[in-house]
């Protein structure tokens, strides 16, 4: 008896979720309220006491760098705002790639260090990045992701350093 109660209620269930196929709630657009603007990022990042210099102040291409340190390293950060807004970007330039340098254990430390990661720009500089949803940010969640990202950069100093 006990079977063909379930068998019974999952059948209601069923039928229930059938009747509501294709039904979908409509998407909701992003709170753009929610999001930093460069000027935000550039408030907030002070408030946390952290000294700030912009380095490009064209509209659109704000970005500016946050003066972080370790007990060993100064590490400039990089930080700007994506050009769809979604992003916020930590940036560390860490000198020119060696082009006779192996790079396996960099690789190695991606999956390390994620979502910082290791990359090379175009221009042949070595660079580490942080990528952060840009979605309700606080001072508490930009100062974690910049003292990781510094982190990051002091615990591979070996690897990277020439």
């Amino acid at each position: 008896m006990r079977i063909a109660g379930y068998a019974i209620a999952s059948a209601i269930g069923l039928s229930v979720g059938l009747g509501y196929q294709g039904v979908l709630a409509p998407p909701q657009q992003p709170n753009q309220s929610d999001k930093l603007t460069a000027e935000s990022l550039k408030t907030m990042s002070e408030g946390l006491g952290i000294e700030v210099k912009v380095l490009n102040a064209e509209v659109g291409k704000e970005k500016y760098t946050l003066s972080m340190k370790t007990t060993s390293l100064n590490i400039p950060v990089g930080a700007e705002i994506s050009p769809s807004g979604n992003y916020i970007w930590l940036t560390v330039n860490l000198g020119n790639n060696s082009s006779t340098k192996k790079h396996e254990e960099l690789l190695k430390q991606n999956g390390v260090i994620q979502p910082a990661f290791f990359y090379i720009t175009s221009s042949g500089r070595l660079m580490m990045a942080h990528p952060i949803d840009n979605r309700s940010i606080s001072p508490v969640v930009l100062k974690r992701c910049l003292d990781k990202i510094v982190a990051d950069v002091d615990k591979t100093n070996a690897i990277w350093k020439d």
